[in-house]
């Protein structure tokens, strides 16, 4: 997909999104979660004359993106317009006042319906020919625990999802300690959701299914930058911390689980400015494997400007795909018309 808005419309789409969803007195009297201060930074971008970094915090950059994140969740999971940017029918993901209730809460549980969010709005986008489920916490019996979602179609067997995500809890120093941090948290995800995905098993009666995990890491990488000759990164790369994370897994004890997905985001900044948001996934398969599984691919949001005008932003590509450093480094010279360059003798 691929749009092309005026910089402060496109902020205005976003903001009326959130609208349907958050209450104005919520809006107005709580900074309590990361979406109601990024809709706040939103409302004065005016005040901003670009986005530059070192010119605005890095924990509003962040914010800034993982909203514009989280609202393409959103309206994909619902079927709604991309362009313009509008919800369509949020019954699909939910009850209204969960919604509301969800978007109320802290961070940790505004992020934590996102990486749902993020799952159902890339079925729904990527693979239509699957069938997902409402939220089964919704449907089971109050108090029985319960996953995510159900995912059926042909092709792939029959799987529960469960996602979540983790976060760090203290500040962590060094490499080391970070990667101790995740595993650890990891293993007691993965034991809190093994009740879960036997639990809803029973409730649905509807024979056997894979159980498959969704575990976002990302704010382990929200102050972790790492420049390059040409750009720099704000989060975990996976040359790096997720490799030893990914490696770590291996001695993680899983019980019944059948696959996981790593999922971590990334922001790219060129010319000290955020020009795309990649949202990773790498999935591991526990044991050997019983058919072709569902493979969630990510992400990608390219905010880039049009043409040469490197202080505005025009240019919006979304791809439900997660796209590597080198593609997005040719997409980012393209669409400044550097990727060919002539050299006279």
């Amino acid at each position: 997909m691929n749009q092309q808005d005026p910089f402060p419309q496109l902020m205005s789409e976003i903001i009326e999104v959130y609208e349907t969803l958050i209450s104005e007195k919520s809006l107005s009297d709580s900074d309590n979660n990361f979406v109601i201060q990024a809709i706040k930074f939103l409302k004065n971008i005016e005040k901003t004359s670009n986005l530059t970094l070192g010119k605005v915090r890095n924990n509003e950059l962040f914010q800034f993106f993982s909203l514009l994140l989280d609202c393409i969740g959103l309206v994909s999971a619902t079927k709604g317009s991309i362009q313009p940017l509008k919800l369509g029918d949020t019954t699909l993901i939910g009850r209204k006042r969960d919604l509301k209730g969800a978007y109320r809460g802290s961070d940790h549980q505004v992020r934590q319906n996102m990486c749902a969010t993020l799952f159902q709005g890339w079925i729904r986008s990527e693979s239509p020919q699957y069938h997902i489920s409402k939220d089964l916490r919704c449907v089971a019996p109050k108090g029985m625990p319960a996953c995510d979602f159900q995912v059926k179609g042909n092709g792939i067997s029959p799987t529960l999802i469960e996602c979540k995500r983790i976060h760090p809890s203290r500040e962590i120093k060094g490499r080391e300690e970070l990667i101790r941090h995740i595993i650890a948290k990891a293993q007691k995800r993965i034991n809190s959701s093994l009740e879960q995905f036997s639990s809803s098993e029973k409730f649905l009666k509807d024979g056997e299914h894979l159980w498959h995990l969704i575990l976002d890491i990302s704010e382990y990488g929200k102050d972790r930058f790492t420049s390059f000759e040409d750009c720099t990164i704000l989060g975990l790369l996976d040359t790096d911390e997720i490799q030893d994370v990914v490696k770590h897994l291996d001695e993680v004890e899983v019980g019944g689980l059948d696959e996981i997905t790593i999922c971590w985001s990334n922001v790219i900044y060129f010319e000290k400015k955020p020009r795309a948001l990649v949202y990773n996934t790498f999935h591991k398969i526990i044991g050997t494997p019983r058919e072709p599984p569902l493979n969630y691919k990510g992400w990608t949001i390219e905010f880039y400007p049009f043409s040469r005008c490197f202080n505005e932003y025009r240019d919006l590509r979304i791809s439900s795909v997660a796209r590597s450093r080198d593609w997005i480094r040719v997409s980012w010279l393209s669409s400044t018309d550097n990727l060919v360059r002539y050299e006279l003798p």
